[in-house]
C-alpha cells in the first residue's frame, strides 16, 4: 500500500513525535499524513496565500507560527505535494502583496531547509529556563 503522500521527511519528522517546535506548530500528525490530505479544512489560508502571492501553483498547509500570522506550505503540483517548501506572512487583506508573482520554479527550499533556516532560527529566540518544562 502506497500511501507516501507527503515528503518523506515531514513524514520521518511527524512519526518520530519531532513536532514541538514553538513557535512552530505543524498542522498534521502521524495518523493523518498516512491518509490523503484534505485541502479544505485550511482553505482560508490557502486562498488568502493564492491571492497575496499570485503564485502559479498551488500549495499545503502544513505549518504556522503561533505568535504572528507565518504560515508554511509545501507547494502542490499536477495534485502531488512536493518537498518545496513557501513561508509566508500573510495579510488577508485580498490583494496581491509582492512586487512580484511567484513562481514555482523560484520555490528551492526543503522542508529540512526549511526546519534549519526558519524554524530553528525562531525557536532560539523563545528559549528560556521558565519555558523548560512546560507542556
Amino acid at each position: 500500500m502506497n500511501n507516501n503522500y507527503f515528503p518523506l521527511s515531514y513524514r520521518w519528522f511527524l512519526a518520530k513525535g519531532l513536532t514541538k517546535w514553538q513557535p512552530w506548530y505543524f498542522i498534521d500528525t502521524d495518523s493523518s499524513v498516512k491518509e490523503a490530505p484534505t485541502c479544505a479544512e485550511n482553505e482560508f489560508a490557502t486562498r488568502a496565500f493564492k491571492i497575496e502571492t499570485g503564485a502559479d501553483f498551488d500549495v499545503y498547509l502544513f505549518a504556522r507560527r503561533q505568535d504572528m500570522d507565518d504560515y508554511a506550505f509545501f507547494v502542490v503540483r499536477d495534485g502531488k505535494i512536493e518537498d518545496k517548501v513557501v513561508s509566508v506572512h500573510l495579510s488577508f487583506a485580498k490583494k496581491l502583496e509582492l512586487n512580484e508573482p511567484l513562481r514555482y520554479s523560484e520555490i528551492k527550499q526543503s522542508f529540512v531547509q526549511w526546519l534549519r533556516e526558519t524554524v530553528i532560527a525562531d525557536v532560539e529566540y523563545w528559549i528560556s529556563e521558565e519555558d523548560m518544562y512546560d507542556e
